[in-house]
């Protein structure tokens, strides 16, 4: 019994050193483990941290380069361009007088030239948007515009074609419709003109006082708005105010009158090439 005893203890005493042994060595485990999770952890964050950082410069750097090149685009484009969206050309239509300058009267003097203009440049300015044409006024109300005015609207526009829309005054018996050009007879405004005027024809006109170059009484001179443009122009003079067949035929047909204005200018500026690529 006594060797028992002494053998139990022995037994026990190794058994406890046994698991404390195993404890110490789960613990050291453990602590490794967690050491090892902690510094995997840190490694993935420090690698996160780079590839943001990294996107964040390149992010950065496009804005930057986005940047450039949108001032780059605003310096490339004349500030007094107007936007064009998707349309195919930007042409300036000319509503003639305006404001107190009334143009020319009827002989009772209450039908007023600049009302004329007004209405069939509105109608025209309608057709051409219709034909994806920008289209730029340089007046739609009844406001006085000078002829400068005139000028550099349509020169500020990268316009390609200019028309300037009139009736006409004789102190006496005329009528009919004519267009006038540069005295230089620049080919494309004469084939603008001559496009313009047998449209109108096609529609019906009292009288073909055809294309004509400079200025009324003298030819060695020229309309300012055809002088100083830069780019074709005409001015046409659509019957005059004081005949009464041509005030009929302007009432009846002012639409029909701004459609084949509209269809002349799209056709000289495909015919002449104006405009690349132009169906």
């Amino acid at each position: 019994m006594d060797e028992e005893r002494n053998v139990q203890p022995d037994r026990g005493t190794r058994r406890k050193k046994k698991y404390k042994i195993l404890w110490d060595r789960v613990i050291i485990a453990l602590a490794a483990l967690i050491v090892l999770i902690v510094g995997i952890v840190m490694l993935i964050s420090a690698l996160v941290g780079a590839i943001k950082g990294a996107r964040s410069k390149d992010d950065s750097s496009s804005a930057v380069k986005a940047n450039a090149s949108a001032v780059s685009s605003q310096q490339d484009t004349p500030e007094s361009a107007e936007p064009v969206d998707n349309s195919l050309f930007t042409v300036v239509i000319d509503a003639g007088h305006g404001g107190e300058d009334v143009g020319s009267t009827d002989f009772d003097g209450v039908r007023y030239e600049k009302e004329d203009c007004l209405r069939v440049a509105k109608l025209v300015e309608k057709y051409l948007k219709s034909m994806n044409v920008n289209v730029i006024m340089t007046r739609t109300e009844d406001v006085y515009v000078t002829l400068d005015d005139r000028c550099k609207i349509a020169n500020d526009s990268n316009a390609v074609i200019f028309v300037s829309l009139h009736r006409n005054y004789y102190d006496g018996e005329a009528q009919g419709v004519e267009v006038w050009v540069h005295n230089e007879r620049p080919e494309n405004d004469t084939a603008l003109a001559q496009n313009i005027l047998d449209a109108l024809k096609e529609v019906g006109v009292s009288q073909d006082r055809g294309v004509n170059f400079g200025y009324r009484g003298n030819e060695y001179v020229n309309y300012q708005v055809n002088r100083e443009t830069n780019m074709p122009s005409c001015l046409v003079e659509l019957g005059f105010m004081q005949d009464e067949q041509d005030n009929k035929l302007f009432d009846d047909n002012c639409d029909a009158y701004a459609k084949a204005i509209a269809e002349a200018i799209y056709k000289t500026a495909k015919e002449r090439e104006l405009v690349k690529n132009l169906s």
